[in-house]
């Protein structure tokens, strides 16, 4: 492994086209509902009509004289009535006693044309009785709440206990308590919900899904239908058109769904859902109640911090059960990356009647970000001292504690991103830009830092390595690709390791009859833990290689090496021999199994009473700054800059690096500017996307500079953490300092609407 050095250098760290640019690029991707087979039917839902109620009957006999119906499940038809998951508090795939929130399902429709499936769809009758409703998580706890769940709304809480938070407090020279709140925030993934399934002759089924979890997938669809093992089911990825953390739980159920509708028929069915269905009825960016206290000393010092925290779970748990990310995630999260002796935090993780809250990009951490980074601009205001002075004074480095008083031994860059920011931005002369522009608009600049956990304690992957006939190397690694470059990130690993060129490498999507368990394709995890898999098989794939050219050669393969995808002898070069020549010998089928290995990551441990321990192996760190121009008068903010500076532990592809950042800025941006799910009583009022707003080109800031900084982990492959979800966590809170430093109105509620700040400002004047 003459260039594989222990931080890349052969194709690791290089930018390498992405492997699925060209099919993108020309339109020539097929996405789920291109899919077309003989026979196929056509699957549609029946939602709830009510927020909160009890279902007294269903009536579907007029719906199933519909020409064209071929089969109409309701809850009844359903033995055992499974849920998405084994979790006893997961979504019904087909509610049958009672509806929860509006997104539920009381129906479901197979016919062949969508015409028929849509007139089934408005003959079916359901009576239902109406429930009270509840909406506030916080009010869900109260005494008197109407309770969904027997043994109440709560459905789980956590809580760090570090050193003496009130002797911290009263040594404090200066204290800071506000309260926070954030809202319910969709995915609006381009391409929504979808899934096909079909009958297989032997009993079993194919599903084809655009998921970002094909493993539980297969799993469910297995358990639901009550087949005897994963294996009667073939799933196959079909390529997602954007997933953002949503096309997990989600996936699970419109695949569960379409294979009771294939079941039932006999035939192939395709079940789409509409956009409306998708905003109403999939899984959102919990909604928060974050109350917030800081103490520090004059110098800077932060010494205690007490947070409480309220996460709107929807009526269902989703993935984690009773430990969903968001959870874990913004109980650890909640201090922000700063090493503070007295930590206090309390994390309740609620039940309402709103859809369920499930993972979305960096779950739970953009939220409680937005409160600790602007709790830490209240105490550099405080103290007049600068805002990244006061996060260089407190920010973790090597050899620091976290809140969970997880020491940190390596890989700690937040001060190098502190640095870079500070210079890129021009941040030390921002006091000499002019605060008002001629049109009246006010100019602020702004500053947010973030940490987040990479990867998942419980999640561990493999890879396979195969050369093909033609003496290609095909990985398959179980995971998927939806947009954030692992195809390439991962053959980048294996060329490295194994000294073959990256043109070479081949990756299809995840076919359970060829890939090894994988793990999902979440939690920052697959460059790291599904990287390092792929690393020690491409290892082994190289040692096999040597062993299978010394053959042919009749040479020791320990005189042997791989050079630009040769293997030739280091004593005479002359004797060589290629892949290819390689495959022709050995390859009888289609491929060749040369290399296999798994990657089980070290454990979560944390203490039951304290929530003390190490929640997760490693973190990435960052920070953003952001340049605004406030209207006084309309509210309206624009966002004229941005820089970003993330340490990603190894940029295995610097370009996809950097691609990464921009898109969690714009994710960023929508998130504190625009985006919310608007709900009344537990009724979506913009399901739509004329209603729901995201950023348009418009939105983009005009200067938007990212830089990378590499703080080597030692348990990466060639260094390298996660990077997809921290980028987008820090941006709200910068944006909302910069707001602020404009216009003296601190804001602690999202999203910043331009009525809410105009008001505000009015407000202020008044």
């Amino acid at each position: 492994m003459a260039e594989a050095k222990d931080t890349g250098g052969y194709v690791v760290g290089s930018n390498q086209t992405f492997l699925d640019a060209p099919e993108k690029a020309s339109g020539s991707a097929v996405y789920l509902d291109d899919l077309q087979m003989a026979g196929a039917l056509v699957g549609r839902a029946l939602r709830s009509e009510h927020v909160h109620a009890r279902i007294v009957s269903v009536d579907a006999k007029e719906a199933r004289k519909v020409d064209g119906v071929v089969a109409i499940l309701t809850g009844e038809d359903l033995p055992g009535h499974p849920r998405a998951s084994t979790h006893p508090r997961a979504m019904p795939i087909i509610a049958w006693d009672r509806v929860m929130y509006a997104g539920d399902v009381v129906a479901l429709i197979a016919a062949e044309t969508a015409e028929a499936a849509e007139e089934a769809v408005g003959k079916i009758r359901v009576k239902y009785e109406p429930l009270p409703v509840v909406v506030d998580p916080e009010e869900s706890m109260a005494k008197g709440a109407p309770q969904l769940w027997e043994g109440g709304n709560l459905l789980n809480q956590a809580k760090i206990r570090k050193g003496n938070a009130e002797e911290g407090f009263r040594s404090a020279d200066i204290i800071i308590e506000n309260e926070y709140r954030t809202q319910s925030v969709d995915h609006l993934y381009l391409e929504v919900e979808s899934g096909f399934a079909a009958p297989l002759p032997d009993g079993g089924f194919q599903i084809w899904n655009p998921t970002q979890q094909p493993f539980p997938v297969r799993q469910n669809v297995a358990r639901v239908l009550g087949l005897k093992s994963d294996s009667a089911i073939r799933f196959i990825q079909t390529l997602p058109g954007g997933g953002f953390g949503g096309k997990n739980e989600a996936s699970i159920e419109i695949s569960v769904r379409a294979a009771l509708l294939a079941h039932a028929a006999q035939r192939p069915v395709k079940l789409v859902y509409s956009r409306e269905e998708s905003l109403i009825s999939s899984s959102k960016r919990h909604g928060t109640i974050i109350r917030s206290r800081t103490g520090a000393t004059k110098d800077g010092r932060l010494v205690a911090a007490e947070v409480e925290i309220y996460l709107d779970k929807g009526a269902y748990s989703a993935s984690g059960g009773d430990t969903p990310p968001a959870f874990k995630r913004a109980t650890y999260h909640a201090v922000g990356p700063y090493d503070v002796p007295n930590v206090h935090v309390d994390v309740y993780c609620v039940h309402t009647n709103h859809p369920y809250g499930g993972q979305m990009r960096g779950p739970g951490v953009p939220q409680v970000h937005f409160a600790c980074e602007q709790q830490m601009d209240q105490i550099a205001e405080a103290l007049e001292m600068d805002p990244i002075e006061l996060r260089r004074i407190n920010g973790l480095k090597v050899g620091s504690r976290t809140s969970a008083n997880q020491y940190l031994p390596e890989s700690v860059g937040l001060l190098k991103t502190l640095g870079k920011v500070e210079e890129a931005s021009g941040w030390l002369k921002r006091n000499g830009s002019s605060r008002r522009e001629a049109d009246g608009r006010l100019r602020g600049f702004g500053v947010a830092s973030c940490m987040y956990g990479t990867g998942n304690a419980y999640s561990p992957a493999e890879a396979h390595v195969h050369l093909t006939r033609s003496g290609k190397i095909r990985l398959a690694a179980g995971v998927v690709d939806f947009g954030q470059g692992s195809k390439t990130v991962l053959s980048q690993i294996a060329a490295e390791a194994m000294s073959v060129p990256f043109g070479e490498f081949e990756v299809g999507v995840v076919d359970s009859q060829i890939d090894p368990f994988g793990g999902t394709s979440s939690s920052s995890r697959v460059t790291m833990q599904g990287g390092k898999a792929v690393y020690l098989a491409a290892i082994k794939a190289r040692e096999e290689l040597l062993r299978l050219g010394g053959h042919l050669l009749e040479v020791d393969p320990e005189d042997l090496d791989i050079s630009n995808g040769v293997v030739q002898s280091k004593s005479h070069p002359e004797t060589k021999i290629t892949l290819s020549e390689i495959a022709g010998k050995f390859v009888a089928d289609e491929m060749k199994q040369i290399g296999a290995a798994d990657h089980i990551p070290p454990p979560a441990v944390m203490d039951k009473e304290t929530g003390l321990g190490e929640p997760y192996e490693v973190y990435g760190f960052g920070t953003q700054a952001a340049e605004v121009l406030v209207d006084p008068d309309t509210g309206e903010i624009e966002v004229v800059g941005v820089w970003a500076s993330h340490d990603v532990g190894k940029a295995i592809s610097p370009m996809g690096v950097h691609q990464q950042i921009d898109g969690g800025v714009y994710m960023g941006l929508g998130f504190c500017l625009m985006e919310e799910i608007v709900q009344q009583e537990g009724r979506m009022h913009n399901p739509d996307m004329h209603g729901y707003l995201i950023p348009t080109v418009e939105d983009i800031p005009d200067r938007l500079e990212t830089s990378i900084v590499e703080e080597h982990y030692s348990n990466g492959p060639y260094g390298a953490k996660g990077v997809g979800e921290q980028v987008t966590c820090p941006t709200a809170a910068a944006i909302a300092n910069a707001v602020y430093d404009a216009t003296g109105v601190r804001f602690q509620r999202l999203p910043l609407s331009p009525d809410r700040v105009a008001m505000a400002i009015a407000g202020k004047k008044n």
